[in-house]
Formats: structure tokens, C-alpha cells, sequence
């Protein structure tokens, strides 16, 4: 799990701990963007495998899944900070679409936590 400065190691901890025990496995997650607006943050990442490699969802939940291409590496996580503390309010492991699309009017988040049109480089 890559870490950066203590805001992002805050936000990724939660994140990282959830991904882990929905894929019942080890992995790591090579951010692609972190949008911070108040006490809420947008996490885009790539999964990867203990390995470093992109996850094989072999022995997970999501393994059929993935089998039939129904699997992407991508984890999307929306968080909720309360007092000092990072909360998963909502993820999408591995979607083939645009599953935050509809977290904004459902957790009344602003809209533009979930802009990624200016990813920039990997973290």
C-alpha cells in the first residue's frame, strides 16, 4: 500500500483494510487519485496483487466474476472523515462501469469529489 503524507496514509488505511477483507487475500493498491472536499474523500485506485502485480481474483469472491470479464483492477472508495478517523461509506471492487456514478445524490456528497479528469500521475 503506497503511502504518502498523513492525510493520504489516513484515508488509504480504511480503504486498504476494507479491499483486503472483501477479497479475503492480501493486495496493495497503486492510487491513481485522492479528492478530499471537507470531511469526505474520493479514492480511485488499481488493485494489485501481494506481489505487486494486478490482482488475480482467483480464490476471491470475485473470481467468477473476473472469469467472464465482468472484473475490472480498479477499487473506487468514498469515505467519511469523523473527528481524526476515515470511514468506508461506499466502494466498488473491481467495476466494469461507472459504479460512483449515483454516490453523490445518494450520500449527499458534492459532485465534483468524483471529477477524475485530471488524474495526473500515479501516487
Amino acid at each position: 500500500m503506497p503511502m504518502g503524507d498523513i492525510t493520504d496514509q489516513a484515508i488509504l488505511e480504511p480503504a486498504w483494510r476494507h479491499l483486503v477483507a472483501a477479497l479475503g487475500k492480501p493486495a496493495r493498491l497503486r492510487v491513481r487519485s485522492v479528492t478530499e472536499v471537507g470531511h469526505v474523500a474520493f479514492l480511485y485506485c488499481t488493485i494489485l496483487g501481494d506481489d505487486g502485480r494486478l490482482i488475480d481474483y482467483t480464490g476471491t469472491p470475485f473470481e467468477e466474476a473476473a472469469a467472464h470479464h465482468a472484473r475490472s483492477t480498479t477499487y473506487a472508495v468514498l469515505l467519511r472523515r469523523e473527528g481524526t478517523r476515515w470511514w468506508v461509506v461506499d466502494s466498488a471492487v473491481g467495476p466494469t462501469d461507472l459504479a460512483w456514478q449515483g454516490w453523490a445524490r445518494e450520500h449527499g456528497v458534492p459532485p465534483s469529489l468524483f471529477d477524475l479528469s485530471d488524474q495526473g500521475g500515479e501516487r
